[in-house]
């Protein structure tokens, strides 16, 4: 292929991804790496392409050029090339809920960058997803602090806007659904007034399913739906397969609470077709979850428990321990409605066992964190408390006034395993 053919195919890839014809672009940057003969070129290349495979949900083969990257890393014997590759095949096992290996290659990007460079934030945001995705929330929001201290002291817009959706999500994993939307609410405040061609508009697509899975939650189900038909119109435009997957989900639960059944399961069946085709196995979970709910409202029992199961499987498999928990929350009241005694204890059985894994409760009231919708604080160590309770951390003890005491879940870790000391 001719050095001006190779030149204008990698203009029109540039061309097509600014308009975020994100397909497009990846065919024109496929035409181009055939014709590349630096390794450098080529690897800058294979990670636009991995990039913007990513954009519209095509994990697996962002995966194979994320991998290309890695061999000319290694034939390179660059550094600075390795660890690049290494955080986007931490970024695609992140996207995919391969969540330990997504961890594992973002601990290696680190070990092979500097202390100081532009990705440290990126991959502190991969490791408090991966550890969001196995419900370590603790860890999850160790990192997110990271990131967005990064993002700050670097102004780095883009990567303040995705950790503060990326906090709200979490919140609103919590049951805090105010605080979600104060965080989703700083980074469409970030993005602005967008045109429809702006490349940022991928970014306020995500945010926006953000803040309106808590709106859903919080029972706002019309504005829920006036902001999911904006952004399925959006996603629909772009083929962006994840944002379309959530909003369809959403359109799903609504209809589920408005008891309109008849109109919810189809749509559970399309999110549940996409989330199976882009490999988000998380979304998946809750998909079956939904569809679970469904016949239970329909007195199918025995459809409820086997999609429920079917739902506890595939948490297992990729360690959501959360969804685990919700999973055998719903099998708990079935056996109970079945008459399956025995079955119900295993299940309460279960989930006290993994809330006391997930460490889910206030160290001060000693309640559930979660279990109903209400505010919450995080502490420095990442532990979090319900708003109410933290002012009891705040009270002056031993003349040390105007001072927090220490994380009562912390001390009683430390106290436990004396070896072990506060996370």
């Amino acid at each position: 292929m001719g050095q001006n053919v190779v030149k204008k195919a990698l203009e029109r890839g540039e061309m097509f991804y600014t308009q975020q014809r994100f397909d497009d672009a990846v065919e024109e940057w496929k035409k181009a790496l055939k014709g590349l003969k630096k390794p450098p070129e080529k690897f800058a290349i294979a990670g636009k392409i991995c990039s913007a495979l990513c954009d519209v949900g095509k994990y697996r083969d962002a995966l194979t050029y994320a991998g290309e990257q890695c061999e000319i890393a290694n034939s390179q014997k660059d550094a600075a090339m390795k660890s690049e590759a290494f955080f986007n095949v931490a970024f695609c096992n992140e996207r995919s809920c391969e969540f330990s290996k997504a961890i594992s290659y973002s601990r290696q990007s680190q070990l092979l960058h500097p202390e100081k460079s532009p990705m440290n934030g990126y991959v502190h945001l991969c490791i408090g997803g991966a550890y969001a995705g196995t419900s370590e929330f603790s860890k999850a929001w160790n990192n997110y602090v990271i990131a967005m201290g990064e993002a700050k002291s670097s102004g780095d817009k883009v990567l303040e806007i995705l950790t503060s959706a990326k906090m709200g999500a979490l919140f609103c994993c919590l049951g805090d659904y105010e605080t979600c939307n104060a965080y989703c609410g700083n980074s469409l405040d970030l993005l602005g007034d967008l045109m429809d061609d702006d490349p940022s508009l991928k970014y306020k697509r995500q945010v926006t399913v953000c803040s309106t899975t808590a709106v859903k939650k919080m029972g706002r189900y019309t504005e829920a739906m006036d902001a999911c038909e904006d952004a399925m119109q959006l996603a629909m435009r772009h083929n962006d397969r994840p944002v379309q997957a959530r909003c369809l989900f959403m359109f799903a639960d609504i209809h589920r609470k408005r008891n309109d059944l008849e109109r919810a399961t189809p749509r559970y069946e399309s999110a549940l077709s996409i989330m199976s085709e882009i490999g988000d196995r998380l979304g998946q979970v809750e998909v079956l979850g939904g569809m679970a709910k469904t016949a239970a409202c329909q007195r199918d029992y025995q459809k409820a428990i086997e999609l429920n199961e079917k739902a506890l499987e595939l948490a297992t498999k990729i360690g959501g321990k959360l969804e685990m928990v919700r999973c055998h929350a719903r099998l708990q009241l079935l056996s109970e409605v079945v008459g399956e005694d025995v079955h119900m204890r295993r299940h309460s059985s279960v989930i006290k066992q993994l809330l006391q894994e997930m460490d889910l409760f206030c160290g001060v009231c000693g309640e559930v964190v979660g279990q109903v919708p209400e505010r919450l604080e995080p502490l420095t160590c990442g532990h979090f408390v319900h708003a109410r309770c933290a002012v009891h951390l705040a009270r002056s003890t031993m003349g040390r006034s105007g001072k927090r005491r220490p994380c009562p879940a912390c001390r009683k870790n430390a106290s436990l395993n004396p070896a072990q000391p506060p996370t």
